[in-house]
């Protein structure tokens, strides 16, 4: 799991997975007056791997969402 960290000097204030959470995190201590900024996490992102089907040995279909549902259907 990715830890982005807000900091106020050398101190962390707050750990974060997502770095959006730790910016809005240091946003909000920065209208108190608080002088916090956000070290994002320096790791690479994992790469995911396909889930195989067990019964075809292929990976699975992507679900289809938004627009592209609603023009298969019509």
């Amino acid at each position: 799991m990715r830890k982005h960290s807000v900091m106020v000097g050398d101190r962390v204030l707050y750990y974060a997975a997502q770095l959006s959470h730790a910016q809005r995190f240091a946003r909000a201590r920065q209208a108190e007056g608080i002088q916090a900024y956000v070290v994002p996490d320096p790791t690479p992102q994992r790469t995911r791997t396909a889930r195989i089907n067990p019964l075809t040995s292929k990976p699975y279909n992507k679900p289809q969402t938004g627009r592209q549902a609603a023009k298969r259907k019509a």
